[in-house]
């Protein structure tokens, strides 16, 4: 179980202080991490932070500033200053308030920053953006979401998803680097009005390699009771912007043309009721099995179970789930025009079918009758897809040390960064 502590306890609080003194003495580089979002929420952009967080505390000093969870501070390998916040039901989201936390602050002013890396541009976005500018702290941000589509699902597209617009857009524009993942959700960034050139840098997984992928197999699905039957397998947060709602409805359609198979969903979410709801219209309740929100361990034992994965949302930017089955050899089919999709050759690494019930399972069906296709993918999302985070780690760093030389001479290199683009079709770029 995740330990926890209470924002206010006087010894976490003492424990910064101490450790806010040691990075201020210690000679190695300081490095801000932010976030409008930390655990017990696990979504793509926590499990990115994280990483980073987890692999470049080896060589630099982390600190971590992220909205509290009830008050309560859910502690990590590395050290985390958790900032007063609200929950919002509507958007099960806590809503980090930086600005009305004294002693975070205290404690922020007290603290030699070399730089700060944000992954939202929400209120911590915006509060550590003022520190950039107050203290000439060099600062990046990582685009990592479709906001715009979450502005206009929540408040319609009207003057309200413009203001939204704006709001984020202050903080991506004042950044002295952007980082996004490829060239699609590169092209959406500057679609809402970003006026630079990003960094292109992926995200990674933290599995390692299987030591014997056979024996790892056949342990999980004995583990998981899915026997010898076709196993299909979702990972993710359980909402309906990843469309899961679509993948009942396909499940229904393979039941209904006779397909045997079990699907897996692993993760938790607030529309959870709606897809049980949906499996029962569908009348595929028997063939679904609901695993939770599981740890790396036993989340391995699904991707490593899992004959393909099921992956049709139009709202992720980049998944790091694909990249994830990538490592246990199961490939993942997208839907069609997704920015997720952007990294995969069809039917060489993994597969793209078109978001509509009938093609959609037409799609499965061909994939699941062709075995030496499907085994030739599979092979091709391990060897193109499978990106380690120590990779992505030490390219991090690299940037870093780019940006770091640029603040300290301003006049002799040019402001604008040259694109460092890590591609997802070849590892001889990493």
């Amino acid at each position: 179980m995740t330990n926890t502590t209470k924002r206010t306890d006087k010894r976490y609080r003492q424990q910064l202080i101490s450790l806010v003194d040691e990075y201020n003495s210690n000679g190695k580089k300081t490095v801000l991490l932010t976030c409008d979002a930390f655990f017990p929420l696990v979504d793509g952009v926590v499990n990115v932070m994280d990483n980073y967080a987890r692999l470049l505390s080896k060589d630099m000093n982390v600190l971590v500033l992220a909205p509290a969870t009830a008050g309560r501070v859910y502690l990590r390998s590395y050290p985390v200053l958790a900032v007063r916040s609200l929950f919002s039901a509507k958007l099960n989201y806590q809503i980090a308030l930086p600005d009305l936390d004294g002693w975070a602050k205290r404690c922020l002013r007290r603290l030699r920053i070399d730089l700060i890396h944000c992954h939202s541009p929400f209120f911590i976005g915006h509060y550590v953006l003022n520190l950039h500018k107050k203290r000439h702290i060099p600062l990046i941000c990582t685009f990592h979401s479709q906001y715009k589509r979450d502005f206009i699902r929540y408040v319609g597209d009207g003057p309200l998803t413009k203001f939204l617009l704006k709001y984020i857009m202050e903080v991506f524009n004042g950044c002295d680097e952007v980082w996004t993942m490829h060239k699609a959700s590169r092209d959406t960034l500057i679609s809402y009005g970003y006026e630079g050139e990003p960094r292109l840098v992926p995200n990674g997984t933290s599995y390692a390699p299987p030591i014997d992928y056979e024996k790892e197999r056949a342990f999980a699905r004995a583990r998981l009771g899915v026997g010898d039957k076709l196993t299909l397998i979702f990972v993710g947060r359980l909402v309906e912007q990843k469309n899961i709602l679509f993948i009942a409805e396909v499940l229904g359609e393979l039941k209904r043309r006779g397909l045997d198979f079990v699907m897996l969903f692993a993760g938790e979410g607030p529309d959870k009721e709606k897809l049980v709801k949906k499996l029962q219209e569908e009348g595929v309740s028997d063939n679904v099995i609901f695993e939770g929100r599981l740890e790396e361990d036993s989340l391995s034992r699904v991707y490593a179970a899992g004959d393909l994965q099921l992956f049709p949302s139009l709202y992720d930017v980049s998944s790091i789930v694909q990249m994830e089955a990538a490592s246990r050899y199961t490939p993942t089919v997208f839907a069609e025009g997704s920015l997720t999709s952007c990294t995969v050759r069809d039917g060489v690494d993994g597969f793209i079918l078109p978001c509509e019930l009938g093609p959609f399972t037409d799609g499965i069906l061909n994939i699941l009758q062709d075995k030496e296709r499907l085994s030739a993918v599979a092979e091709g999302a391990y060897r193109d897809l499978y990106f380690t985070w120590d990779d992505i780690a030490e390219k991090a760093k690299a940037a870093y040390e780019e940006v770091l030389l640029r603040a300290k001479s301003p006049d002799e290199r040019p402001k604008a960064v040259k694109i460092s683009e890590i591609s997802a079709k070849s590892k001889e770029s990493l």
